[in-house]
């Protein structure tokens, strides 16, 4: 059996969740929006106290929060410029690159694809793979028993986006079955050309 996958990379991109006092996960923008108003409220009653009494527990907790506060300002912002552009920059670097041992299929080097022509373009390299791998079984005279190609879907962190993650064909072949002469109906059977000459062979 031998499965063949194409795999992609990221290029860049921000990967940061964080869960509100609800326990909801944060995703959306508004959700951020909140979120964030929170901690800054958490970090200036912080600096308020610290500022009364120096501690260095607390410098740490407001140090922890505007470290929090940051990131998620920061994917705030790239929320913001997808809605701009119509993509967000991890959707938009992601690279698709081949995992597989075989040497002349396509994505061999990481490539950008486009969302909209990413599915079409890796079907068409796991069927690559398909042909190959029928074309291999044919050399060493195996038959091909069965194949599958699956087509990966992801969603992306920073978006939320769904994306196509990558695709795995699998092949499974078996040797093909040797040809046996059936000698269960020569018994008996005298191989003339072995005999010729051996006693007196003319017709009168």
């Amino acid at each position: 059996m031998a499965a063949s996958a194409i795999g992609f990379s990221n290029s860049g991109g921000f990967n940061y969740s964080v869960s509100s006092g609800t326990g909801r996960e944060i995703g959306s923008e508004s959700n951020l929006r909140d979120t964030i108003s929170r901690l800054e409220q958490e970090r200036d009653k912080y600096q308020k106290e610290n500022g009364q009494s120096k501690s260095e527990l607390l410098d740490n907790k407001i140090n922890k929060l505007e470290n929090r506060i940051d990131n998620l300002q920061k994917r705030l912002d790239k929320m913001r410029a997808k809605e701009d552009n119509g993509e967000c920059e991890t959707c938009k670097n992601r690279k698709y690159q081949d995992e597989s041992d075989d040497p002349g299929v396509s994505f061999k080097s990481a490539a950008k694809i486009g969302k909209g022509g990413a599915e079409a373009a890796v079907r068409g390299h796991e069927y690559e793979h398909v042909n190959r791998n029928q074309a291999k079984a044919d050399r060493e005279g195996k038959d091909v028993v069965y194949q599958s190609v699956v087509i990966k879907h992801g969603i992306c962190p920073e978006c939320g986006d769904t994306y196509v993650a990558g695709g795995e064909t699998t092949t499974v072949t078996r040797d093909k079955p040797q040809e046996h002469t059936d000698e269960r109906f020569n018994v008996g059977l005298v191989d003339m050309q072995q005999n010729m000459g051996h006693l007196l062979n003319m017709l009168v």
